[in-house]
C-alpha cells in the first residue's frame, strides 16, 4: 500500500490495489494524483467503453422499444427514437459512476463531492430528456394523424406545445441542477419576485409577444400553411413561435412579424373562405339597344347556370348604371373553387365566355372617351379680322 500526505482538512480513502503481483514494482504501480497508474488506466478504459457502447446500446433499446413499448409499431418506434438521447447519456453516466464512484479511484472529500454533484446533474438531465422525448414523440404521432386528416389547427397547436414542452424541460433541468449544486432556489425565486417589476419593464415587448402567441393559439386565427393578409404582410404562414410568426410572401421573401402585432391587427385568413367571389363591370357603348342588353344578360345567365363550379343562387347579372362614358352591366358570381390558381383559371374561362357572347350579339366594349377642344389661334384671328378689322389695326 502507498500513502499520500494530505492536509488536515482533507481525507482520502485508500484505493484498492488491483495490480497483479508481477507488476507491483513496475511503472504501473507509480502513484499519480493519489492513485496508481494501473487504476487510472482501468478507469479510463471504463469511460472509453461507455463512450463506445452508447450507440449500440441505444440502437438495441430502440429495437426493443419498437416491439415492447406499444402494440402500435409506429408509436413504439417514435417513443424509442425519442428516448435514444437519454439512453446514450445514461450509458455515459454509468461509465462515469463505475470509474469515479466504485472505489476504483480514491479522491479527497471535496473532489468526491464535485463528482457526486456532476453525476446528480447528469441524472437530472437524463430525466428531463426522457420526459421531454416522450412528450414530443406523442405529439409528433398526433401531429401526423392531424396532417392526414387535414386538421391544420391541431398541427399548429402541436408545434406550439412541442416548444412549450422543450422549454419546460430546460427550465426544470436548470432548477434541479441549481439545487444539486447547492444554490438556494427559494432565494432565487424571491429575487425574481423582487425584481419582477424591473424585469417586466425591460422585457415588456417579449411578454407582449408571448401573450400574442398564446392569443393566436387560443383564437385559432390562422394555422401553419394558411394564406393571410394583414396591414403589415401578405403571404403563407410558415411557423408560429413564442415571440414571432414567420410568413413567406408571394415574392418568396420570409418576413418575421412579432406576435403582438398580429394579435392586435386585423388578420384576413384567405385559406378559410367557403367560396370565392368574381365581380366586375361589363362596360357597353352608348347607343347599345335595350333589347341587345336584355339578350346579353339572359345568355350570360344561361351560360353561368351551366357551369358546375359556380353557385347558381349567388349569380347576379343586371344592368347597374349609366356611367360617364359607358352603360355598365354588373357581373357577380361565386365559385366553389377555393384553390387560388384554380380560381384564376375559372375567372379566365368566364371572361372568355363573356367575350364570346359579346361577339355573337355584335356588341362592343366601351372605353373612356374625352372630347378635347383646341384653340386655333390663326382661326380666331381671321374671325376677328372679319368682324372688327379696325380693332386689329389699332392693336
Amino acid at each position: 500500500m502507498y500513502s499520500v500526505a494530505l492536509n488536515a482538512s482533507e481525507t482520502i480513502s485508500e484505493a484498492p490495489n488491483l495490480l497483479p503481483s508481477f507488476w507491483q514494482d513496475t511503472f504501473m504501480s507509480r502513484i499519480v494524483m493519489g492513485n496508481a497508474v494501473w487504476n487510472w488506466l482501468i478507469a479510463c478504459a471504463i469511460i472509453l467503453a461507455a463512450l463506445a457502447l452508447r450507440r449500440p446500446v441505444s440502437r438495441l433499446a430502440e429495437l426493443i422499444g419498437k416491439k415492447s413499448l406499444s402494440k402500435d409499431r409506429e408509436t413504439g418506434a417514435a417513443m424509442a427514437a425519442s428516448l435514444a438521447p437519454a439512453v446514450r447519456l445514461l450509458i455515459l453516466l454509468i461509465g462515469f459512476s463505475l470509474a469515479l464512484q466504485s472505489g476504483l479511484l480514491a479522491f479527497s472529500d471535496k473532489v468526491n463531492l464535485f463528482f457526486q454533484h456532476m453525476i446528480d446533474t447528469l441524472k437530472a438531465v437524463i430525466l428531463c430528456l426522457a420526459f421531454a422525448g416522450i412528450g414530443v414523440s406523442l405529439l409528433e404521432i398526433s401531429t401526423r394523424k392531424a396532417k392526414a386528416d387535414g386538421n391544420k389547427q391541431t398541427v399548429t397547436a402541436h408545434v406550439f406545445y412541442r416548444r412549450a414542452i422543450q422549454v419546460a424541460a430546460i427550465v426544470i433541468g436548470v432548477f434541479i441542477g441549481l439545487r444539486v449544486w447547492g444554490f438556494d432556489i427559494s432565494g432565487l425565486l424571491a429575487g425574481i419576485g423582487i425584481g419582477g417589476l424591473a424585469l417586466s419593464l425591460a422585457a415588456q415587448d417579449t411578454f407582449s409577444n408571448l401573450l400574442g402567441g398564446l392569443t393566436i393559439m387560443t383564437d385559432h386565427a390562422f394555422s401553419i400553411g394558411d394564406v393571410i393578409t394583414t396591414p403589415d404582410v401578405e403571404g403563407i404562414v410558415e411557423d408560429i413561435g413564442f415571440r414571432s410568426t414567420k410568413v413567406r410572401t408571394f415574392t418568396q421573401m420570409q418576413v418575421t412579424v412579432p406576435n403582438s402585432r398580429l394579435s392586435s391587427n386585423t388578420v384576413t385568413n384567405l385559406s378559410r373562405v367557403i367560396k370565392r367571389r368574381i365581380r366586375f363591370n361589363i362596360s357597353l357603348e352608348y347607343g347599345t339597344a335595350p333589347d341587345q342588353i336584355r339578350s346579353l344578360i339572359e345568355k350570360l345567365k344561361d351560360r353561368m347556370a351551366a357551369r358546375e363550379n359556380l353557385i347558381p343562387e349567388n349569380t347576379i347579372i343586371v344592368l347597374e348604371k349609366f356611367n360617364t362614358s359607358s352603360i355598365d352591366v354588373l357581373f357577380q358570381c361565386f365559385t366553389k373553387t377555393l384553390d387560388f390558381i384554380q380560381y384564376l383559371k375559372e375567372q379566365e374561362e368566364i371572361l372568355l365566355e363573356i367575350m364570346d357572347v359579346m361577339a355573337q350579339e355584335k356588341l362592343s366594349f366601351a372605353f373612356s372617351a374625352l372630347t378635347v377642344h383646341l384653340n386655333d389661334v390663326s382661326r380666331q384671328r381671321e374671325t376677328l379680322e372679319q368682324a372688327r378689322p379696325d380693332v386689329l389695326e389699332k392693336a
